[in-house]
């Protein structure tokens, strides 16, 4: 069967009680003037009239476009379109269907599927508006006799041409405004995410010049160390044997002294990386992530429901506020990403013996990998390499943190990230990859 484009012939706004009546009268007036059944004509109507009642309560209103269309089945014929929109997601107060079967389930789309040949359903559910497609194309009217007269029907239509006008002009208005906030609203969180991006660009910036100071810091004194100590020993024993006359004692002495100098250069060296390290402080893990969820704005473009469950006490970790944060950023983000709209995240903050992250969620489109861990072992179910989760490595190996991350074969992945108990001074513990227990 086939199907042309829908001419559109009137949209209506719903906003108040008193819109109701209208889209009755309008689309009884619209069916009965191509030459339906008065018991389509009824039908119809009293299908919009619910229709548009519905919308009103349980989305706070929106409107209908009513269009004709033609359909080939033996010949070319006549069919009604009615296409209902929603203002909103779901009115406060109101309880909002979880799945498909249950927002079906409401009135009045058992007497519509009566009513209306074709029935279609979109959004409604989750935080998604509602979309409603109802046509009918069995009224056993010939195409060919409503075309010409399309002109007629509009004014017939438009009767009450001031009342008519005004209500299309309102739709069509109200169209444009939705579409300038949308189109605000990507602004938005494009800029949020530039910000982000060049917050992120500050910190790995920061962090690469702290441990630049330190590794070179430390490096130099390593260096100078063992000659100095060396240096003067050596110059000591000399000056102790008291073998030496004046003038040679006195060389062996500012020998020694120069040697002291060194050695007390290193030890500044060695203040320097130990001040350098101040970067790092005791941190609340949950105030830290409460951060990170706010900070992404995918979370909120997708409209991905997060669940933070954490315990009643702070958890302390010895790290850098900013750049861990990044870290915590670009796991959420990740998901976000390789996940579809209106999902769940979960992220479970445990102090334990050591504390530690737990994130979970479902996910589309990451491939799974078979990959080897430090140990040799395989590990199974190790998401595909990303530049975003490698970068979190990295970082967390700054914070002596450790880090897996897996996915199941139902597209289920979990992000764990254990921190140390006890922060060592020297030295990071390495980035193991480990099985999920």
């Amino acid at each position: 069967m086939m199907m042309d484009k829908p001419h559109h012939v009137l949209t209506l706004v719903i906003q108040k009680e008193a819109d109701i009546p209208r889209v009755r009268s309008k689309v009884k007036l619209l069916v009965r003037a191509i030459g339906a059944s008065v018991q389509q004509v009824t039908g119809l109507a009293v299908g919009a009239s619910e229709t548009a009642r519905f919308l009103l309560q349980q989305y706070g209103g929106g409107k209908v476009r009513i269009s004709l269309f033609s359909q080939e089945v033996v010949r070319l014929e006549c069919g009604v379109e009615l296409l209902f929109h929603g203002n909103a997601p779901c009115l406060r107060g109101k309880v909002c269907p979880l799945d498909e079967q249950a927002l079906l389930a409401l009135p009045p789309f058992l007497g519509l599927l009566k009513v209306f040949d074709s029935l279609q359903v979109q959004g409604g559910i989750r935080g998604r508006e509602i979309i409603i497609t109802c046509r009918s194309l069995k009224l056993d009217v010939a195409w060919e006799n409503v075309h010409g007269r399309l002109s007629v029907i509009r004014r017939e239509l438009f009767a009450d041409t001031e009342e008519s006008y005004m209500e299309n002009l309102r739709a069509k208005h109200d169209e444009v405004v939705r579409l300038l906030r949308e189109k605000t609203e990507k602004n938005r969180l494009l800029d949020q995410s530039n910000n982000e991006l060049l917050q992120l660009s500050n910190d790995l910036e920061e962090l690469a010049r702290e441990r630049t100071i330190i590794e070179m810091s430390l490096r130099i004194a390593d260096q100078v160390r063992n000659p100095a100590t060396v240096i003067g020993g050596m110059a000591r024993r000399l000056r102790d044997k008291g073998e030496l006359s004046d003038r040679d004692r006195k060389k062996i002495n500012l020998i020694a002294t120069e040697a002291d100098k060194i050695e007390e250069l290193v030890k500044q060296f060695n203040a320097m990386a130990a001040e350098r390290r101040t970067l790092f402080a005791r941190e609340n893990l949950v105030v830290l992530m409460e951060d990170a969820l706010q900070a992404c704005p995918t979370l909120q473009r997708k409209k991905i429901r997060v669940t933070l469950d954490t315990p009643p006490q702070p958890v302390e970790i010895h790290a850098n506020r900013q750049v861990l944060k990044v870290a915590l950023v670009h796991v959420l983000r990740y998901f976000s990403q390789q996940s579809a709209e209106d999902e769940e995240l979960s992220v479970v903050i445990d102090k334990g013996t050591e504390p530690q992250v737990l994130i979970t969620g479902k996910t589309e489109s990451v491939e799974p990998v078979q990959s080897g861990g430090s140990d040799g072992r395989e590990i199974e179910a190790e998401p595909a390499r990303d530049t975003g989760l490698e970068l979190v490595r990295q970082i967390l190996a700054e914070h002596q943190a450790e880090f897996s991350a897996e996915i199941d074969a139902d597209g289920r992945m979990a992000i764990r990230i254990h921190f140390p108990r006890v922060f060592h001074e020297q030295g990071a513990i390495p980035v193991r990859l480990g099985k999920q227990e």
